[in-house]
């Protein structure tokens, strides 16, 4: 594979970097949510500093950056799952609506069922989400069902992004987000190292993804 050079510096200079070096871009899903994440941290660290002035427009790029390392583990997480439960025929026809559906509570879905089938091999600490987080991802995806909420003010039907005047404290959602990323982190990890001890075990039932039928079935 060649290296395009996309405005970058001389080689060696500080600030370079290389993307899509991997060459199998789902096992990146990841390596990107933990770049949002820290993102939102940097964030959040900065107005931390100030400690004064107005944030009003500056929430919407922290609690985005949040929502979106999430959704990413959440999609790494079907992904994992499905690579482990379905054969390659099905996951055909289930990966294409995995990446296009945003919706927290969807992919959590999505993913419950093997999850449910596993348990018995997952530490105690991973078998259920705690009920907080599972109250947090609701609350999210209730305000921010599409991803759209704090990328846009505009939803793509014309109307606001946000159906009305939203209060939130980022720092107060930053340690929740946090939370619930450490918790579906430790579970990716987990599927990481369990995956192919894992796999004569689980066969999932991907029903509920409404995936088309092959036209030989």
């Amino acid at each position: 594979m060649t290296t395009e050079e996309f405005y970058s510096a001389p080689r060696g200079t500080y600030g370079n970097t290389l993307l899509n070096w991997s060459k199998h871009a789902p096992s990146d899903v990841v390596s990107y949510a933990v770049s949002y994440r820290n993102a939102a941290h940097c964030l959040i660290a900065d107005y931390e500093r100030r400690g004064v002035g107005d944030i009003d427009y500056g929430a919407c790029p922290v609690i985005f950056l949040f929502r979106h390392a999430i959704e990413l583990y959440l999609k790494a997480m079907v992904y994992r799952l499905a690579k482990l439960s379905v054969d390659d025929q099905e996951l055909r026809w289930v990966l294409p609506r995995l990446w296009r559906e945003h919706s927290l509570m969807k992919l959590l879905s999505m993913a419950q069922p093997v999850l449910t089938a596993m348990r018995d091999r997952l530490p105690l600490a991973l078998r259920v989400i705690d009920e907080d987080e599972l109250q947090f991802l609701s609350d999210l995806d209730r305000v921010d069902p599409g991803s759209y909420s704090f990328r846009y003010p505009v939803a793509s039907t014309g109307g606001a992004a946000l159906k009305g005047i939203l209060m939130t404290n980022i720092f107060v959602f930053g340690q929740m987000a946090d939370r619930t990323l450490d918790s579906l982190n430790a579970i990716c990890r987990h599927l990481i190292i369990e995956v192919h001890a894992l796999e004569p075990q689980i066969r999932l039932n991907f029903g509920s993804m409404d995936s088309p039928k092959s036209p030989d079935t």
